[in-house]
């Protein structure tokens, strides 16, 4: 099957759970963008079917199925809360100080 880049897509080596676009294509593999999820990918081509739409009647329910298969109980586990960390990237700007 042929594919152009902005298709819509899934990958059928993680059972269609997730709406990708076709950002680029090189060689036989694809470059993805989530769709409703950010999240960047690349897949074999072999490995991707036409998405049926980009949007489901049940986006709501796929996304709490997704948050519940996530979650991770606590208190199995070693928690420790997250940090930010800014990096200016502007090098033109570091330079007028």
């Amino acid at each position: 099957m042929l594919f152009n880049i902005g298709d819509l897509v899934t990958r059928k080596s993680h059972n269609n759970d997730v709406v990708f676009e076709i950002l680029k294509i090189e060689d036989k593999i694809a470059y993805l963008k989530g769709k409703d999820i950010r999240l960047y990918a690349d897949s074999e081509v072999e490995d991707l079917v036409i998405a049926a739409s980009d949007k489901s009647d049940n986006d709501d329910d796929s996304i709490t199925r997704m948050k519940e298969e996530i979650m991770l109980d606590r208190s199995e586990y070693f928690y420790l809360p997250g940090k930010v960390l800014h990096i200016d990237a502007d090098v033109f700007a570091s330079k007028n100080l």
